[in-house]
């Protein structure tokens, strides 16, 4: 199994479209060159302290009133993984849906993280009440989750070599890691692996995502959703969002309730989940 990693820190995003069941792949990777920079916060727990910001007459309100978006965020999020490792929040903007929010560490050791808001999505009512936000919100949470400096050793690597550590765009996961167990269960069975890295290989772009939508569709049971299978890391983001927002299935008959069940399997994640759910008290 060989695989191509080109490192580069742009944004984990997701796409909003997405949610329509639409089959358009947007690699979480390229579309960062498309996101506009309005602001930027250094983050202390719910606080926010201003490092750079652009004036923009369109999102002012919301440069204005990114305090209490943020702290609606924070409420929501695990704090000892937000106090931990979301250090910064930046509002990006591709202008309306598409981009929700995204996540990126801000140096190559993934001990910090920033976290990215398109103001021209941002609910106008509170983000808990909306549906789309939320799950946004936790998938981009489960990137840091799977992919702070706990799970991911930095590496210089640019290829895969062997199979018992998976190498991310952020590095070599640990052997314990989530991302890890989940690729070793889920990613192995029936060379998936295998023919996803063959796909990263294919130059064109346009059959890259031919060949990925197809790599979807004949794995169509093993997925929550059509970005998942987009790579290993956003099959675990969207896999761990389900998790949080379904009730835990009764028995393992599917891969994806057997995916479902891989998370209960962690005390810690049992306990985040709880704390994510308690806001809809």
């Amino acid at each position: 199994m060989i695989v191509r990693i080109i490192k580069n820190k742009t944004y984990l995003i997701f796409i909003a479209i997405l949610f329509s069941n639409c089959l358009s792949l947007n690699g979480p990777m390229d579309a960062d060159a498309d996101l506009e920079t309005l602001g930027k916060w250094s983050v202390d727990g719910n606080k926010l302290k201003v490092v750079s910001k652009q004036p923009v007459e369109n999102n002012s309100l919301y440069v204005q009133n990114m305090n209490a978006y943020w702290e609606q965020i924070y409420e929501v999020l695990p704090k000892e993984i937000m106090d931990k490792y979301v250090k910064e929040l930046e509002l990006i903007t591709d202008g309306k849906e598409e981009t929700l929010a995204g996540v990126k560490a801000t140096d190559d050791s993934n001990r910090y993280w920033n976290f990215g808001i398109d103001p021209a999505d941002l609910p106008k009512s509170k983000i808990t009440e909306n549906k789309d936000f939320m799950h946004t919100l936790i998938h981009e949470f489960g990137h840091v989750l799977t992919l702070n400096n706990t799970q991911i050793e930095p590496s210089e690597a640019e290829y895969q070599v062997g199979n018992d550590r998976y190498l991310t765009m952020e590095g070599l996961a640990f052997k314990d890691s989530y991302i890890n167990q989940f690729v070793q269960e889920f990613w192995y069975e029936n060379d998936r692996i295998d023919i996803w890295d063959e796909i990263q290989n294919i130059q064109n772009a346009r059959k890259r995502l031919d060949r990925i939508t197809l790599f979807y569709l004949n794995n169509k049971a093993a997925f929550f959703t059509a970005y998942a299978a987009e790579s290993p890391e956003e099959d675990i983001a969207e896999s761990w969002t389900y998790f949080i927002l379904n009730e835990r299935p009764k028995n393992d008959n599917t891969e994806l309730n057997k995916k479902l069940l891989f998370f209960y399997q962690f005390e810690e994640l049992v306990q985040m989940r709880s704390e994510i759910l308690s806001y809809k008290n």
